[in-house]
């Protein structure tokens, strides 16, 4: 039986995949380079890396580490400022939420996305009442597909689950791997943005099309 579900944000919760286009080119503007073409903006956002990563691919590694954080700063300013107008509630995901809720399911979010984008971003769809952790992007802690964000916050905060009673859901090798190294349940979002064939290398247990099949799709795991 699923106690837990780990969810990811961007291309499963939330469609963002326009805003990050969107204000990675105005963070490249800003520092009066050459926009990045489209498909290399969308091979950094399916690696599902951190916007520093992101920022020394696309720069091709010509940024030194304390250039590409502060270039992930800048994207995050611009972020915060104009994600929201650029973004979308996937469908059913307050009303999955909500069944998840009613049959005890507890919910952890995490993210390398800011905190502060992602509190608005729950905030404004509705969403956060359902939330019982955060997990974004926190300093110090390595980035999915690390176990370390499970291990230091997410099992500390849910004491009486185990890994078998979790199930992380993401659409990125990084969610899936993350499943896979603390030995949770993985599920795919398959409609994010995630590379199909890196995601299905990792054998996922579930596979959904939308987020609305989560909830019934849960009780293969009773």
């Amino acid at each position: 039986m699923i106690k837990l579900c780990i969810l990811d944000f961007d291309g499963t919760l939330c469609g963002t995949h326009n805003a990050i286009r969107h204000c990675i080119k105005l963070t490249f503007d800003h520092y009066r380079f050459e926009r990045p073409a489209a498909d290399r903006i969308d091979t950094a956002i399916a690696a599902g890396v951190v916007m520093s990563e992101a920022m020394s691919m696309l720069m091709n590694g010509q940024l030194n580490s304390d250039e590409a954080a502060q270039w992930a700063a800048t994207y995050r300013a611009f972020y915060l400022e104009h994600g929201l107008d650029h973004s979308f509630l996937f469908p059913d995901v307050e009303r999955t939420l909500a069944a998840l809720r009613s049959n005890g399911v507890a919910m952890a979010i995490v993210s390398n996305k800011s905190e502060g984008a992602v509190v608005k971003a729950i905030d404004h769809y509705g969403i956060g009442r359902f939330i019982d952790l955060l997990v974004c992007d926190p300093a110090g802690i390595p980035k999915k597909p690390d176990p370390a964000c499970y291990t230091k916050l997410i099992a500390p905060a849910f004491p009486g689950v185990l890994p078998k009673e979790t199930l992380v859901v993401g659409d990125t090798s990084a969610d899936l791997g993350l499943a896979r190294n603390i030995g949770a349940y993985a599920c795919w979002a398959a409609y994010g943005y995630g590379d199909p064939a890196h995601c299905l290398q990792l054998s996922p247990d579930l596979v959904i099309d939308g987020f609305g099949e989560l909830a019934e799709r849960l009780a293969a795991f009773a």
